[in-house]
């Protein structure tokens, strides 16, 4: 009989969640940066090995003291991931100390039926921190029900997770077909290119204070045709996005245009705006018209 289910991939910040999705399905589906918050949905990516359909979900980092109405809506992102998955995979970053957990996370992993704790970040210390930094972690986490430990460092294989995965997830017929490596469409991870570009190039606070939107995407035989907006919540952040005479602007849409590329497999056009929404991480009318739920 096969099996199928889904697999959250939750943590803290800059955990290595995204990192390992990425690996998992070798494919890029999550924006991958050093700053905190580049994973702000759930993204799904999908794997089918012989018997077993393997649905993981990157979900966003928890905030241990939620400070506005857009870490809210990005915990409540994680929870509900987490609420409906077989299995929960806690990466760990063998770089940081395990901070405070928000209330309602501590309350769904104290009862979770399928909790792996999985290292990361192990290949970039040394092998005896790597040792003490394992051993706190587990000592520290020892009331939470974890079905196994793995290391999931860069210089270690991901077949041991995904072993301990399929021993935890229940009996049933493939969930999607099995050529499938998500069910969102590619506008969605077009705009995960495009915050990573932003994270990539932009310093400081206003990475954080910006979010992109595709507002239009039309496909030709020749070459996708795309318009995006990024929005930020200051004027002063809109003269650094668009940067001396455009310099910054026309950098960002180059080189996100190349990673599109790569994504679709044929050239594109891509056209790019900014516009400011004050404060839109505080207010409901701006999260909900940029697809967050309010609380």
């Amino acid at each position: 009989m096969s099996k199928a289910g889904i697999i959250t991939l939750v943590g803290f910040p800059n955990a290595g969640k995204s990192s390992l999705l990425n690996r998992l399905v070798q494919n890029k589906l999550a924006a991958i940066s050093p700053k905190p918050q580049t994973t702000r949905h759930n993204i799904p990516g999908i794997i089918t090995r012989e018997d077993v359909q393997y649905i993981f979900i990157d979900t966003p980092g928890w905030v241990s003291k939620p400070k506005s109405a857009w870490h809210r809506a990005l915990i409540h992102r994680s929870l509900s991931a987490m609420k409906d998955s077989d299995v929960q995979v806690w990466v760990l970053s063998l770089r940081q100390e395990v901070p405070v957990l928000p209330p309602e996370v501590e309350a769904i992993l104290l009862k979770a039926q399928g909790l792996i704790g999985a290292f990361s970040h192990g290949d970039i210390i040394s092998p005896q921190e790597r040792r003490v930094q394992i051993s706190t972690f587990q000592t520290q986490l020892h009331p939470y029900p974890f079905k196994a430990w793995i290391d999931v460092s860069f210089d270690q294989p991901t077949n041991t997770l995904l072993n301990a995965i399929a021993d935890l997830l229940p009996e049933s017929p493939f969930l999607y077909p099995v050529e499938e490596l998500s069910y969102l469409p590619v506008r969605f991870f077009v705009e995960e290119l495009l915050r990573e570009t932003i994270y990539t190039h932009l310093r400081e606070e206003v990475p954080y204070g910006t979010e992109v939107q595709v507002t239009a995407y039309k496909e030709t035989p020749t070459r996708d045709i795309i318009s995006a907006t990024i929005y930020v919540e200051r004027n002063s952040h809109k003269l650094i996005v668009i940067g001396s005479k455009g310099a910054m602007i026309k950098k960002l849409g180059i080189d996100a245009r190349k990673k599109i590329q790569n994504l679709i497999g044929k050239p594109v056009y891509l056209e790019l705006f900014v516009k400011v929404a004050p404060k839109w991480r505080h207010s409901s009318f701006y999260l909900r018209n940029l697809g967050y739920e309010t609380f």
